[in-house]
């Protein structure tokens, strides 16, 4: 399957834009201003829908590599 190879590329970033909405989630809720905290868990929530779009786009680059028909070996009998 080639369209599973630039998948590879892919598939850590939605596992790094998960880090940076936690990361600022995170600094929202613990700045103690009550005026982000509605913000803070918006941010908790994407980066929670981020991570697991990550996992989806990882378990399927996995699949498509273990489903991948690999070819037939060479008959080891000489052509006539």
């Amino acid at each position: 399957m080639v369209a599973a190879r630039p998948l590879r590329f892919w598939s850590p970033l939605p596992f790094v834009a998960s880090a940076i909405a936690l990361i600022i989630a995170a600094h929202l809720l613990l700045s103690g201003d009550r005026r982000d905290r509605g913000d803070g868990l918006a941010l908790l929530g994407s980066g929670l829908i981020c991570f697991s779009i990550g996992c989806v786009c990882r378990t399927s680059w996995g699949i498509s590599f273990a489903h991948d028909p690999k070819p037939e070996p060479a008959s080891l009998e000489p052509r006539r």
